[in-house]
């Protein structure tokens, strides 16, 4: 292949050719061997596409036709807005199907290079697409090995914090994965980057101060994608802008359509008191409207809306309140539309109760939308601003900072496809406006003069002419220096150090930083507490308690809220609901909104030792992710809604069944959680079930559970939004097969905490009844393979080992011994570090790393925990075991087998395999031939500890550890005290390797142990 196969790549994946600045970036970057610091074309011209680009370079680069290096296994789309998120990674879906499909062409060939560089047959999916969650932290395996190709979307908090070993809500043996997976052999694209000045700024920082070049991989590289040339990255040597050329655009008919589509705007002035009413009349006026619809010119991208009654109309607000306003004003009153549809969208929302209404604005807004008449209205936030591929007919919005406007201008008569577009700004006049500050005065001030009576032509051609002052976009924050300290600070996950850098200024700046916090509802959280005056408040359980309700179910993204920390703070206290932006670089607050004392409202906080904890509002820190109550409110159908008192519904079940593993619980009312009737008897039969002495007559009573939970699904009718009737019916069919099984779902690490005042042992926790899904396979992981419910996803779950603890390491649904298992990961581990080009030295490293990580489970205590707790069955084993049998999920026998097994508590084979691995080399003869060093750390930290202390255990055990390695026997004691010697290793390896190429290496050994136990291995 060559760069110019660019075009046939283009026409097969989306059926016309590239623009021409797309082909040349192509062109340039293959001659240079470098990427553009900048690519600023006009709105609607197809940034997006630079995934394209990407994804054809890391072919080209594969096949030795481009330089090494230049193509990227990991291509990052970075976007400040969650619904431009989800549309970007529809984008990348979109190329990774058609390369999965393709069976001859240029599309055929980039695939089979792909999957070349992983080293995959024909038939698998050659490109991942991974839109990165937030928060949540069990989508954690998002990625499960470091040589596959992938495209990646997410916003600058969830990469940003990921690159910099601080992974908002990631828990800490998976943080130094994510950065080697954002730091190392990676594209980094930011879409509109003078909105993520602070970041950009910390990533060019990282760069001066560390290198990965000792392991032959590509650093990660950084372009800045750009519509409206709000700022432009610090030149340097090796930078270059991508060209645009305005000459050959015009002679291409789709992008002249575009660059000349017809946009006229009129400037209207407002008050802060009538501007609800202003907007609405100018929404009423453009819904009557007749629309004038281009009759010669046709798109060869894409299929145009036609027919006169095509009228669709976007309003953008600059707050979330003064969104539902006027959203409020459409839809009730004297100004209802009557005539037409009317719709309100924000970012701020649930992504599964975000599904259906960001499905109807596609279909009603969408640039690609099918033909045919139709009246709408869209009330939405900036969070259609970036990326997003809307074409509206006309645009009523706030004013805002001029960079703000432009953006979203792009999203009227974006294909060129009408010849009258109208576009109205209305300005409120407010002399301390929320959101964008003096830049809004300013942008009013300079639109009040420059917009004629006519009209002023913001057609992105004329745009680029358009000569603007100064000062009408967004302040540059005050950006923080970032220094060596701060990344060695980072890099150290576990434990972290105790003056540990807030990340936050380093992503948003210091002025505009707006720390998000995750917030996810659930039920059976609160008691009802009668008060002096007979009614009955809410009372939140004890955090033990609490905390064990709440792992029954893991918690998903899918059903997380992000906000930023002082919104989430004023929510709690019960104070006035705030202005809140849909943007994360403002949170609307002048200063600090606390009423004097704190509220007595009380939520779950997870803390940094991983345990839920009860905190108010002032406890909440940044990156926290909280779990409140339904009964608390705050969230409606539209999203955040901090004013809404109303109950929220408990989406639990559903986010665990999307993500592939079936779960209900059995609580006294499962039916209003899935919008059913009532389980008739559940009560009773849970009680049977707990008071069954007998294993047999548990396992009869468990099968009554089971039944009668399936006979209730299949007989309950429709179900209430967001389920749907396929949901009901996976639900179903999952508690059909013999795995399906009854746990109680208690907290796993309660059996390390002492008892307080609280624990009074007379709480029983409600079972959860856990069904079997379809495939639980790492190879699926970002593809279209099938989901749990029938449909596709680009996110196929993976329920990866629990590496930060030994029920989840040490269990699958078969026994596995341990030289099998050890045999495994080798072979595994070299095959990725091959695949990665690893130098021969680290790979034998890597390799050894891999075959020895797990020794320390011949520990007799640890063996017998694998064989039920059984000492008499691991002694007359014939070998150890390195995987127990007992299913992953079954947390009451895994406890039970822990108990009896006489294990220390916090006991770690991580300890013991690096103290039989050192052993090993005292008493080798010859040198070991390759970094003692990092062999040692490589099996201390295969679970993400040791970075850089392992733990120190209270093991009163007099046994010591034997095992052989090849011919020689290695015979070491327990080993239990703290060395603080780690440390200095740990920084020497940093120095050594890079801070980020150190992490790559240990997640070639994670991910090869993970993804051959997930295998069953």
């Amino acid at each position: 292949m060559k760069a110019t196969d660019f075009t046939k790549f283009m026409r097969e994946v989306h059926g016309h050719d590239p623009f021409p600045w797309q082909l040349a970036v192509v062109e340039e970057a293959v001659e240079r061997g470098t990427w553009p610091a900048l690519v600023d074309v006009p709105t609607g011209l197809g940034k997006t596409s630079m995934l394209d680009v990407a994804v054809f370079l890391l072919a080209l680069s594969a096949g030795g036709e481009a330089p090494a290096g230049l193509g990227r296994r990991r291509i990052f789309l970075v976007v400040d807005r969650r619904i431009v998120v989800d549309q970007a990674e529809a984008h990348g879906k979109h190329i990774a199907e058609k390369l999965e499909s393709a069976t001859e062409g240029t599309v055929f060939e980039v695939a089979r290079r792909l999957r070349g560089l992983f080293g995959a047959s024909q038939g698998e999916a050659a490109l991942r697409v991974v839109k990165m969650r937030g928060g949540a932290t069990w989508d954690a395996a998002w990625l499960p090995r470091p040589d596959l190709p992938a495209i990646i979307t997410g916003t600058v908090d969830q990469v940003g914090s990921r690159l910099f070993f601080r992974g908002y809500g990631v828990r800490k043996g998976r943080r130094p994965i994510d950065a080697a997976l954002v730091g190392t052999d990676s594209v980094i694209m930011i879409d509109e980057a003078h909105l993520a000045q602070a970041f950009t700024n910390s990533l060019a920082s990282a760069h001066q101060v560390d290198r990965t070049r000792e392991l032959g991989l590509p650093e990660s590289s950084v372009i800045h994608l750009s519509a409206t040339s709000a700022e432009r990255p610090e030149k340097n040597s090796d930078a270059w802008e991508a060209s645009f050329d305005e000459d050959a655009h015009l002679e291409d008919e789709t992008a002249k359509q575009r660059l000349t589509a017809h946009k006229r705007l009129t400037f209207v002035g407002s008050t802060e008191k009538k501007i609800v009413k202003e907007m609405v009349a100018q929404v009423r006026k453009d819904i009557l409207k007749e629309p004038e619809k281009k009759s010669e010119q046709s798109d060869k991208h894409d299929d145009l809306p036609n027919g006169s009654e095509d009228h669709r109309v976007l309003v953008v607000c600059n707050t979330v309140a003064r969104a539902r306003e006027v959203y409020e004003a459409l839809t009730s009153g004297k100004t209802r539309l009557n005539d037409g549809e009317v719709l309100l969208l924000m970012g701020r929302s649930r992504p599964l109760d975000r599904e259906g209404i960001a499905e109807r604005v596609t279909e009603l807004f969408g640039a690609g939308r099918e033909p045919g008449g139709h009246k709408a209205v869209l009330v939405a936030t900036q969070t259609i601003e970036v990326g997003i591929d809307l074409d509206a007919t006309s645009m009523v919005t706030e004013t805002a900072s001029w960079d703000a406007l432009v953006q979203r201008f792009g999203r009227v008569n974006r294909r060129g496809a009408f010849s009258a577009a109208e576009i109205t700004v209305v300005e409120d006049g407010a002399k301390n406006p929320p959101v964008y500050g003096d830049a809004k005065v300013a942008t009013a001030d300079f639109l009040c003069k420059a917009a004629p009576q006519d009209g002023l032509d913001v057609s992105p051609l004329a745009l680029r002419h358009l000569e603007v002052p100064e000062g009408l976009s967004a302040p540059r924050p005050l950006l923080p220096l970032l220094l060596p300290a701060h990344l060695d600070a980072w890099a150290r996950t576990n434990p972290a150090p105790v003056n540990d850098p807030p990340i936050d200024p380093y992503l948003h700046g210091i002025d505009k930083s707006t720390p998000p916090v995750t917030i996810a509802w659930r039920a059976g959280l609160v008691i009802k507490d009668g008060n002096e005056d007979g009614a009955d408040a809410l009372k939140l359980l004890p955090a033990d308690h609490a905390g064990s309700v709440v792992d029954a179910v893991p918690l998903r993204s899918e059903e997380c809220v992000e906000v930023s920390l002082m919104a989430a703070r004023a929510w709690l206290q019960q104070g006035k609901p705030e202005n809140l932006a849909d943007i994360d670089d403002d949170d609307g607050f002048d200063d600090i909104p606390f009423k004097e004392g704190d509220s007595d409202r009380q939520v779950l906080r997870r803390g940094a030792d991983g345990r839920w904890e009860t905190a108010s509002a002032s406890r909440l820190r940044p990156g926290d992710t909280m779990v409140v109550p339904c009964e608390y409110g705050g969230l409606d159908r539209f999203g955040w809604n901090p004013s809404s008192k109303e109950p929220v519904k408990d989406v639990s079940e559903l986010a665990s069944l999307r993500r592939g593993q079936p779960i209900l619980r059995l609580d006294s009312d499962p039916g209003s959680r899935l919008g059913l009737p009532p389980l008739e008897g559940l009560r009773e039969l849970v009680a049977d079930w707990r008071n069954a002495e007998e294993p047999e007559d548990r396992d009869a009573f468990q099968g009554a559970l089971v039944e009668a939970a399936r006979r209730w699904l299949g007989s309950s009718g429709a179900p209430e939004h967001p389920w749907t009737p396929e949901d009901i019916e996976c639900l179903q069919n999952a508690f059909e097969h013999s795995g399906a099984f009854i746990s109680t779902g208690a907290d796993r690490r309660r059996r390390n905490r002492r008892r307080g005042p609280s624990d009074d042992g007379s709480r029983e926790l409600n079972p959860v009844l856990r069904g079997t899904a379809p495939a639980d396979d790492w190879r699926t992981v970002g593809t279209s393979g099938d989901r749990a419910d029938g449909n596709t996803t680009s996110s196929v779950p993976w329920r990866a080992v629990d590496e930060e603890d030994t029920e989840g390491s040490s269990s699958l649904n078969r026994r596995v011994t341990l030289a099998e298992h050890l045999a495994a990961v080798g072979e595994r581990a070299q095959q990725i570090a091959t695949n990665l080009g690893l130098p021969e030295e680290l790979r034998r490293v890597v390799v050894d790393a891999a075959r020895w990580h797990d020794l320390g489970k011949v520990d007799l205590r640890f063996q017998a925990m694998l064989f039920d707790g059984s000492r008499v069955a691991a002694e007359l084993a014939r070998e150890p075991l390195a995987k127990s049998g007992m299913p992953p999920g079954d947390r009451d026998r895994y406890r039970r087998a822990h108990r009896l097994s006489g294990l220390p508590s916090g006991a770690r084979h991580e300890a013991w395999s690096e103290a039989i691995v050192d052993a090993h080399l005292e008493r080798h003869t010859e040198p070991y031939p390759g970094d003692a060093e990092l062999l040692r750390h490589l099996v201390a930290s295969h679970h993400g500890r040791a970075r850089p202390f392992l733990p120190a255990v209270d093991d009163r055990g007099d046994g010591v550890l034997r095992a052989a390695i090849g011919d020689i026997d290695a015979e070491v004691p327990l080993p239990v005290e703290l060395q603080l010697a780690d440390a200095d290793r740990f920084a020497r390896l940093n120095n050594r390797y890079g801070r980020w190429g150190l992490a790559l290496l240990e997640s070639v050994v994670r991910s090869a142990d993970m993804t051959i136990s997930s295998e069953g291995s």
